[in-house]
């Protein structure tokens, strides 16, 4: 039976994704950082939490620029 899957490695696979999407553009290793972390917050987010999707999406577009 397959392990489940902790945060951290969800949260790569976000960034991943991420990057992916982001196309041929290449961020700083301090962007890369705070990109882990943001998509780290992400996979914690819960409707109730103190991060909400607004954050979570302005700061993904913060990185992005």
């Amino acid at each position: 039976m397959e392990q489940p899957k902790t945060d951290a490695e969800v949260a790569l696979e976000l960034m991943r994704t991420v990057l992916d999407q982001a196309g041929t553009r290449r961020l700083s290793p301090t962007r890369t950082l705070a990109l882990y972390h943001l998509c780290k917050e992400a996979v914690a987010y819960s409707p109730e939490g103190a991060v909400t999707s607004e954050y979570l999406e302005e700061g993904l577009k913060r990185l992005l620029q």
